[in-house]
């Protein structure tokens, strides 16, 4: 494998970058990282590129990698920071009109988090929370230009039949054009087939009009951030955002239709006292008393973490214990109300973020020492054990707490080598003001001189949007206002074969769902808050199992020739994929009972298997006991195995669907360790119908 310290991987390994959010402090990490970058990478990916193409070997590739702008390469500059070296964070100043977008976006087989096309709105936030890392880093605001915007956001869904694209960015509903852009994503999109999600709203800058424009893209629930239940602490962090303004958006959002309301609060804030926290309770029942308890509320309470690059980051972070105790009142306070949810983050795992974002060089052993004893994916709860943190902590003579407590403000921090382009006297000023209870207006409002604007890089507004959307969907894929009664089945019948065999079923479903929401057909889509096409799939391929006989059955609002058909969901290039024929279905279709399974039996294999299903014939009984999660199942494979026979080195196997998994039942039948069996070629070749 590849080495995990970076001193230790020579000319024959390769480069590790990282970059992003969770690297714009690097020292915890720079004991695996060759090359951190700092800041936005849209030009910059080109120019990294370029160093990759006209130079060879590693050491070179890194000294010019180093002479980057908003490169840090820890093995050369790490000795310089002591001398004053910087490295600035790079700014994209182009966002708003440049095409150094990624087109189309990748479309994975597997789900990811967020799985949709994303539109970003702008970037960057002028509103100054300053517990809010990206909200500082990422400044300016700039805004993408609404016509382009629509434009990519249109391709990309006629591309890659997305059920849902996101408009993102740090305060989607400051965006200046929002207005204009869902009402003409409204009128260019098929609603039934593809979702608008907006998320990271803020309630002070919404009205009736988006609101309703939002339901109708498909959005059913109001997201919500007040961060802090009492005027004082939401002055405090900057929020300016009022009570009235919150219960106001509600009730707005309840009288236009939507009955689901997500709430975000912090705990643990500077200067949070017992009262923020009762304050966070009487606001959740002032919107449930508001409602009239008709509304589903949802509310997340997530510990403060300061973050560099922040006013917040000299603050302290709260202890565990008093975290929790915080969390569990708020819980307990709605412990008998049905229609409120109350979750609260790991109270551990956000310690550690604390450490990491404001760690040192120091911070690698703990990490490696910390994989050493087994922490291996802690983002699950499951797995996350905090004990072995401790453990690797004492080792390294650490204690987690000199990373939590509150920093002078005039000591040197860690992370001073790197330059946001923020003033750091600015972030003390703020910090002064938090302190103080005293507020910042909005920067687009008045400039708060934070150092980051230039004569090249401000603050920038989409123009007003211009000109229609080029790609009508109303046009292009036979998109209805109305739609017909009648409707037109068919069953179509493909092969997955070579790579598909890894392809799960569920991965499959969802990529078959995105073929034919891209299709020029009239499809029928189910009802309900996430319609995909109305389409029923045969029994699931095991995985590692190719087939020549897999089905479909679909709907249409027209009847179409198998021409027809086969032409529109043949347009993807998907390896391993291929229509086979297409039925019309008059009546109601036949479902099978049993499936033929070809295995190709190399030669080393064949007496074995031959004894095993010799003895398998003469038995009058064969249970097979499957045990899983504390459950017990017991089949008869006498009964599920419907016949067998062997013809030129191949076996084939009729076996009823009502089965225990393929590779187990095979594994008991032939009597072979199912790592034999992974690599034996298997395909689905036929069907027997009731």
């Amino acid at each position: 494998g590849i080495p995990v310290f970076a001193k230790d991987r020579g000319e024959e390994y390769p480069i590790i970058m990282a970059g992003g959010p969770c690297a714009i402090n690097p020292l915890p990490l720079q004991d695996f990282i060759d090359v951190f970058f700092i800041g936005e990478a849209e030009e910059a990916i080109r120019e990294i590129a370029e160093i990759f193409k006209n130079y060879k070997g590693k050491e070179k590739r890194l000294q010019k990698l180093a002479e980057l702008e908003s490169c840090y390469v820890p093995k050369i500059h790490s000795p310089l920071i002591s001398q004053g070296w910087k490295v600035k964070a790079r700014k994209f100043t182009a966002f708003s009109h440049s095409d150094l977008i990624h087109k189309p976006q990748l479309l994975p087989w597997q789900i990811a988090t967020h799985h949709r096309c994303v539109a970003e709105l702008m970037r960057g936030c002028s509103r100054g929370c300053r517990f809010c890392q990206a909200g500082y880093f990422y400044r300016p605001v700039r805004e993408r230009s609404a016509d382009i915007l629509i434009e990519d956001i249109l391709s990309e869904i006629k591309e890659s039949g997305w059920d849902e694209a996101g408009l993102l960015s740090l305060s989607s509903s400051d965006y200046s054009q929002l207005k204009e852009v869902l009402l003409t994503l409204l009128n260019s999109i098929d609603t039934d087939r593809t979702h608008i999600s907006l998320p990271s709203l803020r309630v002070d800058s919404l009205d009736g009009e988006t609101i309703d424009l939002m339901r109708e893209l498909g959005r059913e629930g109001l997201t919500l951030a007040p961060e802090a239940g009492s005027q004082r602490l939401r002055d405090i962090i900057n929020k300016n955002l009022t009570e009235e303004e919150i219960l106001a958006g509600v009730k707005l959002a309840q009288e236009l239709g939507w009955q689901k309301v997500k709430l975000y609060f912090m705990i643990g804030l500077p200067e949070e006292t017992e009262d923020d926290i009762d304050a966070i309770i009487e606001l959740i029942q002032k919107i449930q008393s508001q409602s009239r308890n008709r509304m589903q509320i949802n509310v997340t309470l997530s510990p403060f973490v300061p973050k560099p690059f922040t006013p917040f980051q000299w603050s302290a972070m709260l202890s565990q214990e008093e975290l929790l105790n915080r969390c569990i009142k708020i819980k307990q306070a709605f412990k008998r109300s049905g229609n409120i949810k109350i979750k609260y983050h790991t109270i551990e795992s956000s310690l550690l973020e604390a450490i990491f974002a404001r760690g040192d060089e120091k911070i690698d052993k703990v990490i490696y020492d910390a994989w050493k004893l087994n922490a291996f994916f802690d983002g699950w709860n499951e797995c996350f054990k905090y004990e072995l943190w401790e453990q690797a902590f004492q080792k390294n003579g650490l204690s987690p707490q000199e990373y939590l407590q509150e920093k002078n403000l005039n000591e040197s921090l860690p992370w001073d080598f790197i330059d946001p382009g923020l003033d750091k006297d600015f972030l003390k000023e703020e910090w002064r003001k938090a302190k103080a209870g005293k507020t910042t207006p909005d920067c687009r409002q008045t400039c708060s001189q934070c150092g980051v604007c230039t004569s090249e890089l401000k603050n920038e507004l989409s123009p007003p949007l211009t000109k229609p959307a080029k790609i009508q969907f109303s046009e292009s894929i036979g998109f209805r206002n109305e739609k017909s009664n009648i409707q037109y089945r068919y069953r179509v019948f493909y092969s997955r074969m070579d790579i598909q065999r890894f392809i799960s079923h569920l991965d499959w479903m969802r990529m078959l769902f995105r073929l034919v929401s891209k299709a020029p057909l009239e499809t029928v889509f189910t009802q309900g808050f996430s319609p995909h096409p109305k389409i029923s799939l045969c029994p699931p391929l095991p995985l590692g199992v190719e087939s020549i006989c897999e089905y479909f059955d679909i709907s249409f609002y027209s009847p179409y020739s198998e021409e027809d058909i086969i032409n529109a969901l043949s347009l993807e290039n998907i390896p391993g994929y291929k229509i086979n024929k297409i039925e019309r279905l008059i009546f109601k279709p036949k479902l099978p009972f049993a499936e033929w399974i070809s295995i190709k039996i190399p030669q080393e294999y064949i007496s074995h298997i031959e004894s095993s299903l010799s003895t398998f014939e003469k038995e009058v009984s064969h249970p097979f006991i499957k045990i899983k999660e504390n459950k017990t199942t017991t089949y008869e494979l006498k009964k599920i195995i419907l016949k067998t026979y062997g013809k030129n080195h191949q076996l084939f196997i009729l076996k009823s669907l009502e089965s225990p998994a393929l590779y187990d039942m095979l594994a008991e039948l032939l009597r072979l360790d199912k790592t034999i069996l992974y690599t034996l070629s298997l395909c689905r070749i036929g069907w027997s119908f009731l």
